[in-house]
């Protein structure tokens, strides 16, 4: 790996009662272990129906001519659930520097596949803080759960119950943050029933 974590944050929304249209921003605050202009993203997806997926976009500062520093270099590689993302940072990142690389997604569910899970399973890069947040939609009556799992075996170590926050809008922010997670050496993960159908 060519990067190591100082922060990372998943936020998840789901915009409709029917739970078909998702938004989702991810944001890594990188710290570059060798000299390096590529950052990989690989992550999962299972929602389903959709006739053609749209490639994440990226939040990022523009040149002197209005381009972009950050892009997709080349097609969003798809297998299954997976996914892999290839990241243009534009110039290369000298070891021991820093960069932000934000992602926002629009994505659908129109088959009704979406397994209702947020998760951060790997966390060991991740040396400072580490944000995983649920957004529902206003009057969503939902019991989310927390929980922290071991790598290896995916042993449950920790679990609870998250309380929302109410927004002014009337959605449900369900929010968990763990400090420190690469001394813990568990994934992170919300997960929630799935009511929506």
């Amino acid at each position: 790996m060519t990067f190591r974590f100082r922060e990372v944050e998943h936020q998840l929304e789901i915009v409709d009662r029917g739970w078909t249209t998702f938004r989702s921003e991810h944001k890594f605050w990188l710290v570059a272990k060798q000299p390096t202009r590529f950052f990989v993203r690989d992550f999962f997806w299972t929602g389903s129906g959709a006739e053609r997926e749209p490639v994440p976009e990226l939040v990022s500062e523009v040149d002197v001519w209005g381009f972009p520093h950050h892009r997709v270099h080349g097609p969003m590689l798809v297998e299954g659930d997976s996914r892999v993302l290839v990241v243009d940072l534009g110039r290369t990142i000298g070891k021991g520097e820093t960069e932000v690389v934000h992602f926002r997604h629009r994505m659908k569910d129109l088959g009704g596949t979406f397994d209702p899970v947020l998760a951060s399973l790997n966390s060991t890069e991740i040396s400072k803080r580490l944000a995983v947040r649920l957004i529902l939609p206003r009057g969503a009556a939902q019991k989310v759960m927390y929980y922290s799992v071991t790598h290896d075996t995916n042993k449950v170590v920790d679990s609870r119950e998250v309380t929302p926050i109410t927004l002014e809008d009337g959605r449900l922010l369900f929010e968990e943050v763990v400090l420190n997670p690469k001394k813990k050496n568990l994934g992170h993960k919300l997960q929630w029933e799935h009511h929506g159908r």
